[in-house]
């Protein structure tokens, strides 16, 4: 069944969202990533390689993976704890110090004894005239190896902060302190009680169960379906067969320009919002899973909370960096200072 265009709901309804799901309590479960990004100035080659050299200006970090959906959610309103692990080491530290100071709660965000905390390196650099911009990216860190005392470590650190919990985000980078196996039976209780499970997986989309939405943009899509997605009816069969799998409620695939599309008991497509092209892309996916999940732990309806999810990703990707939507940025945009913009249509 291809999706059919549908007009996003008024913004009066969308904005009563933001009020009601403010306080709610919120779980991050996932891979806490520190994003970390080196300024430099650009001014020749070098002699030793056909490679540029760079003058250090300045360094500032980022929450990145997990702890950038953790400060979303923080941002929107929510109360938030955060699930997971970092290292025993000082990026660890800045990691958790960055989460404490957006007000999100700590103590389930556990040091690994042998892994080390992921960091993404951004080198943007640029001459004294123009524009600085990303030339290369370093990545440090590994899977963490969960030894049965340390997923045991993990699992009750995780019922403490779920207790009470409205709303559950599985924020799987790859890193495996949250994995399909380690979910299931967790997602199966949280659900019985009537909580929301938001999932945003880069590698294992398919292989969840039961979660009550999932948002992969349209490239985790086509790998976790394993059907390339080339025209509308591809992304038809394509989501048929992920919700199959997930036995989600709803599934949002995100489209970049294109907007998003929700699959539910319908298929309906949301142009995107706004009028200008994406700065940075970097964080998208933690805004858009965060507002949805959040809006329907609040009761809203399916369509309504991916239109407010379509408005949280397109105020991230106007931003450099992996910067959190506030529920101000999201009110401010309902109120007219982004609007739909026409999307192309494939054939």
């Amino acid at each position: 069944m291809n999706a059919r265009p549908v007009r996003p709901p008024p913004a009066s309804r969308l904005s009563r969202w933001i009020s009601a799901w403010a306080g709610i309590k919120a779980v991050v479960w996932g891979d806490f990533v520190l994003d970390e990004y080196w300024r430099c100035r650009s001014s020749r080659v070098s002699r030793e390689a056909p490679v540029l050299v760079l003058d250090f200006e300045s360094r500032s970090i980022q929450c990145g993976g997990a702890a950038n959906a953790a400060l979303n959610l923080a941002a929107l309103g929510a109360r938030v704890f955060a699930v997971g692990w970092v290292g025993r080491d000082p990026h660890g530290r800045e990691l958790r110090a960055l989460l404490e100071n957006a007000g999100v709660t700590t103590a389930g965000l556990l040091e690994h004894f042998r892994g080390a905390t992921v960091v993404k390196t951004r080198i943007v650099a640029g001459s004294s005239h123009t524009a600085r911009q990303q030339v290369v990216r370093v990545d440090r860190g590994s899977a963490f190896v969960a030894t049965a005392g340390a997923r045991r470590s993990l699992l009750k650190a995780l019922d403490r902060a779920a207790r009470g919990a409205r709303a559950v985000v599985l924020s799987d980078y790859g890193y495996d302190s949250v994995t399909p196996r380690l979910s299931r039976s967790r997602i199966r209780r949280w659900r019985a009680r009537r909580a929301i499970v938001g999932l945003d997986a880069r590698y294992r989309l398919a292989e969840y169960h039961g979660v009550s939405i999932a948002t992969p943009n349209e490239s985790e899509a086509a790998h976790a379906s394993g059907i390339g997605i080339a025209n509308e009816r591809d992304l038809a069969r394509a989501a048929a067969r992920l919700l199959r799998r997930l036995d989600a409620r709803h599934l949002v695939i995100t489209r970049g320009r294109d907007g998003l599309t929700l699959w539910n008991r319908e298929a309906s497509s949301l142009e995107a919002w706004g009028g200008r092209e994406a700065v940075d892309v970097t964080g998208a996916g933690d805004a858009v899973v965060a507002a949805a999940t959040l809006a329907l732990a609040a009761g809203a309806p399916g369509i309504e909370a991916a239109a407010l999810a379509n408005v949280a990703g397109s105020v991230a990707v106007s931003r450099r960096g992996a910067v959190a939507v506030s529920a101000g940025d999201l009110a401010a945009a309902l109120k007219g200072k982004g609007r739909p913009r026409r999307a192309r249509r494939r054939t």
